[in-house]
């Protein structure tokens, strides 16, 4: 912060400011963080108390810190509200022009079509999406975000997707909180799925957050997960104790190891694998090809318009 007019900020908001900056410096790759993201990692440095006040403290310093420059606004990001762009264009030369920018980009061949398992991520919050599509699009895995207990008909989707996959053992690679709700929900989702949709080949994988990754991370409790008065966090409290731990507390590239080992762990065929890559990058080159020759087409055409 040296160099810049400090306004009314006190010695202790400047200090906690600054250990937000060099946490944010620490994850840069991981940028943008959410609040709970870095919340959670003031807390495993013991920086802040972990309460519900010095969460609200921290909502607002990044407010002030955002608006007044400290911290750049594209650092953090607010995962769970939306923005769903409806508007059109200015004519239909814009509207050809930034479709042939993207025109044919992006292709992605299903690299796991040769291995004998299907598998599935299926996490229980959105605002962690990001990291989790960011390692499994390489593997061609499908990230679920199923968001608390998940309805009959979220979960029958899931049978009408397997039906694609006849040929294939399903595997289900699931991430959530470790409290009451966290730990109930993949066991609800078993239930149904097996017991009532008659799914009883379907693996579950619980890959994080497990009991041991709580003490081996020294990662902080929750203080808003347990509720006494909720039956769940009376059995939570019965067979863990008064242990409760938000997945958001995980330090992003520990996550993001835990994504990959897991995933790594089910691709039994490698050299599959492998020839699967190589035949997506003859596909890519064919399809540059293609690209080419179709701008080029589309801008002979509008030349002539």
């Amino acid at each position: 912060m040296s160099g810049r007019r400090r306004f009314s900020w006190t010695p202790l908001q400047i200090d906690k400011l600054n250990k937000v900056i060099t946490i944010l410096n620490e994850l840069k790759a991981y940028r943008p963080l959410t609040l709970r993201q870095v919340y959670y990692q003031l807390v495993g440095k013991g920086y802040i108390e972990n309460k519900v006040s010095e969460y609200g403290m921290l909502s607002r310093l990044l407010k002030q810190a955002r608006l007044e420059g400290y911290i750049p606004w594209e650092w953090i990001e607010d995962r769970v509200r939306a923005y769903h762009d409806l508007t059109g264009w200015s004519g239909a030369e814009a509207f050809i022009e930034a479709s042939l920018e993207g025109f044919l980009d992006g292709y992605q061949r299903d690299l796991l079509q040769s291995q004998n398992v299907y598998l599935e991520i299926w996490i229980e919050k959105d605002a962690l999406s990001s990291i989790f599509t960011r390692v499994a699009r390489p593997y061609t895995v499908p990230v679920v975000v199923c968001r608390g207990f998940s309805s009959v008909s979220f979960l029958n989707d899931y049978r009408e997707r397997l039906k694609y996959q006849r040929s294939k053992a399903p595997v289900l690679l699931y991430f959530g909180d470790f409290d009451p709700s966290g730990v109930e929900m993949l066991e609800a989702m078993k239930i149904t799925l097996i017991n009532e949709l008659k799914l009883p080949n379907v693996t579950f994988s619980r890959v994080a957050l497990l009991e041991d990754d709580i003490y081996e991370y020294r990662l902080p409790h929750s203080p808003e997960a347990l509720k006494k008065t909720d039956t769940r966090a009376s059995k939570h409290i019965a067979e863990y104790g008064e242990l409760a731990v938000e997945l958001d507390a995980l330090r992003p590239d520990i996550l993001e190891a835990k994504i990959r080992e897991a995933i790594e762990a089910w691709l039994f065929n490698k050299d599959s694998f492998k020839q699967e890559q190589a035949k997506q990058l003859e596909e890519i080159d064919k399809l540059d090809r293609l690209r080419a020759y179709i701008r080029e087409q589309a801008q002979i055409f509008l030349s002539n318009t």
